[in-house]
């Protein structure tokens, strides 16, 4: 419950930090990293579409002209639809911006959330500084690392008008360019520049939106209109129609299609193709509202054009299947991305992928087959996990089905193992690849999520019967082994050697189970060294998978329990932080990641993750409580021994651990007070010698299993 009680208190904390400070009314010029805010784009209230743009209702952008952002439930973009990765800092600030194809924007902010530097992949940086106001009152640009420009600010204030004067620095530290503007309420209404003094009008909504921007006291000045709509327009009367418009400035272009909102040109309607000839689907967010714009022909149509459109199809959803004459268009927020998606039948059921990148979105359209004549099928999101591992089962025929991201796998390929809980282990190629979660309970024909594995057959006591899956999908008894055999010393009440399915386990044992410490090495080669108890992994360990990736940390029962933390093949750290029941609950490592640094400490050393480098060149990294080391973490001399495993509070080595010494000879055992002191095993480099028992203080052996 503390740990509970603590996380939700996290989360509270979280939501209401206001990451990237704003004040476009006092500090207009401040610069904006990456605009994902309502705020960022200046826009106030409930708001939900403006520009082209679209909000959540907790102001987050979650669609731009094309690009569709996906968030989490702490207001952190997970991905979008273009592949694009994202970094946050601790205070909820985007420190890097990925492009897919490379292009990257780092973003740095000091402690009041203000940005203060930024560069892209092209070498371009801009260094930002404030004033006690928190106004900007500098900007240094540097190309490549060569000084290219250098703006200066300064303000006055003249009743609620805001005048900032800007100079320029030219690459050569000569003056360059001047000008003053001025704002209202955060939008500029008035400019001085050298060819000449330009006022502007600035119209706004009731919620203080612009909706009009124009030169003032000009009639034929030139108009920049917003329409803005905002989540309490839901129940307000609503005049929809399909038309045309052609893009300002362009003499040439063609007419494009929009739908008009009481009588504004409406920019976050989509419009896509429908399933009958010549008609349009018309789908309005808001409202989550699809509309059927029948017998629309564009050749024959005008800008004068307009056509009610008052034929509502489906309401309430956001995602839906529309059928026609054997046809049919899935459509999600109102889109159809035919050539982004894969789909297949799992039983009765329509799976439909969308390939967005990095985020896979696995929709399910139930009982498909069943609904053949409705035109309008209810659509729902399944799952956000990019694997995508869908089955079913044929409880009479005893078959069961799999598709992976939209498709189902080559069966002729394929057999699988069980593990204990039933749940089998689909092989491709004689590779493990898939585990069917909650196979045994699973019911006749209905969609069930699996996932990927993870080397859960390396735990001896997690397999039973290996079995073949025939091409039909259906089952068929293997030959099965699970003999047990003690190979070497006493595999009841001492140390002992047993061999399991062609795993090898060097552990003590204790009324015939393994309690104290266990060396397993499986046959994939993952394996793993650490505290046991009752036949489960339980305590400090070290645990290695045939990938490469290792987590080093506390057990319990088995599973992942307490600190701890992970690292890919290349032992960079990819998460850390409180596990519990074999979850990260708690992640500990983003300012580790981001590479916040203070001072010797890149991350947390005083109550969290991070790496610190002693002053005499000794080098520590893991898990920090009250500025000592706690938990588990690893120490590397400046002389090459090095240590990873168990810290208390009190900063010492206490528990399991790993210890290399200069020569290069291992201990992994358990340590008390900094010591190595108890059940361990000694392999000494110059002899490659093996020696197992309990140990003394001084690294001796002291007793013999």
């Amino acid at each position: 419950m503390k740990n509970i009680t603590f996380l939700i208190l996290f989360f509270l904390v979280f939501q209401i930090t206001q990451a990237q400070k704003i004040d476009m009314v006092n500090a207009p010029r401040n610069p904006i990293g990456f605009k994902h805010k309502k705020e960022h784009f200046f826009l106030r209230g409930d708001i939900y579409a403006s520009s082209g743009k679209i909000f959540d209702v907790q102001g987050n952008l979650v669609y731009n002209y094309g690009t569709r952002y996906y968030y989490d439930n702490n207001g952190k973009i997970t991905g979008n639809n273009y592949d694009d990765t994202f970094e946050y800092d601790s205070r909820g600030n985007i420190i890097k911006f990925k492009y897919k194809s490379g292009s990257l924007s780092n973003y740095t902010f000091n402690a009041k959330n203000l940005l203060v530097f930024e560069k892209n992949t092209y070498g371009d940086e801009k260094t930002y500084t404030y004033d006690s106001q928190d106004r900007i009152i500098k900007t240094v640009i540097d190309k490549k690392g060569v000084f290219y420009q250098q703006r200066d600010y300064s303000y006055e204030k003249k009743g609620n008008i805001v005048i900032v004067t800007t100079q320029y620095t030219k690459e050569n530290r000569q003056p360059g360019f001047k000008g003053k503007y001025h704002y209202k309420n955060g939008y500029l209404i008035k400019e001085e520049l050298a060819s000449g003094i330009y006022n502007y009008q600035v119209d706004v909504d009731t919620e203080g939106n612009k909706i009009d921007f124009y030169v003032a006291n000009d009639a034929k000045a030139k108009h920049y209109k917003t329409f803005n709509r905002y989540y309490s327009d839901i129940n307000k009367p609503m005049k929809l129609e399909f038309g045309y418009y052609i893009p300002s400035g362009s003499a040439t272009a063609k007419k494009i299609q929009t739908v008009f909102i009481n009588g504004e040109r409406a920019t976050d309607i989509i419009i896509s193709k429908g399933v009958k000839p010549n008609e349009k689907l018309v789908y309005d967010g808001l409202t989550k509202t699809y509309y059927s714009v029948p017998n629309v022909n564009n050749d024959a149509n005008t800008v004068a054009t307009k056509i009610p459109v008052t034929q509502v199809i489906s309401k309430g959803d956001i995602m839906i299947s529309y059928a026609h004459d054997g046809k049919f268009i899935n459509y999600v927020h109102g889109q159809n991305k035919v050539k982004s998606r894969d789909f297949a039948f799992l039983g009765p059921h329509m799976i439909d992928y969308r390939i967005e990148k990095s985020l896979g979105r696995t929709y399910v359209i139930n009982n498909y087959q069943n609904i053949k004549s409705q035109a309008v099928k209810n659509m729902k999101l399944f799952t956000t996990d990019e694997s995508s591992i869908l089955y079913t089962r044929e409880l009479e025929k005893e078959n069961f089905f799999i598709v992976v991201k939209g498709k189902h796998i080559d069966y002729k390929k394929a057999r699988f193992e069980y593990l204990s809980n039933g749940d089998p282990v689909i092989f491709i190629d004689d590779k493990p690849q898939y585990i069917l979660t909650g196979f045994r309970i699973a019911k006749n024909n209905e969609i069930y999520q699996g996932k990927l594995y993870n080397g859960e057959l390396d735990n001896k006591e997690e397999t039973t019967t290996s079995s073949t899956v025939s091409t039909t999908n259906t089952t068929k008894k293997a030959s099965t082994s699970t003999d047990y055999d003690c190979v070497k010393g006493d595999c009841k009440e001492g140390w002992g050697r047993v061999e399991v399915n062609n795993i090898i386990t060097d552990a003590t044992f204790k009324d015939g189970a393994i309690n104290g410490v266990a060396y397993i090495t499986y046959s994939n080669g993952g394996y793993y060294h650490g505290q046991y108890k009752n036949n489960r992994r339980h305590g400090v360990g070290y645990y290695k998978w045939s990938t490469g990736n290792i987590y080093v940390g506390g057990w319990k029962d088995g599973k992942q329990h307490g600190l701890g933390y992970t690292m890919n093949e290349k032992n960079q750290i990819t998460s850390a932080g409180l596990f519990e029941n074999g979850k990260l609950i708690q992640e500990s490592s983003e300012n580790y990641k981001s590479g916040k640094k203070n001072g010797n400490c890149t991350g947390d050393c005083v109550d969290g993750f991070g790496k610190f480098e002693y002053n005499n060149g000794d080098i520590y990294w893991g898990f920090f409580k009250s500025g000592k080391r706690f938990g588990v973490g690893t120490y590397l001399w400046k002389n090459k021994s090095a240590y990873t495993g168990a810290y208390t509070a009190d900063g010492k080595r206490n528990g399991y651990g790993i210890y290399t010494y200069v020569d290069r000879s291992v201990f992994k055992g358990i340590f008390v007070g900094d010591r190595i002191d108890g059940l361990g095993v000694m392999k000494y480099n110059k002899t490659g010698n093996v020696v197992q028992g309990v140990f003394n203080n001084k690294g001796a052996r002291v007793r013999e299993y």
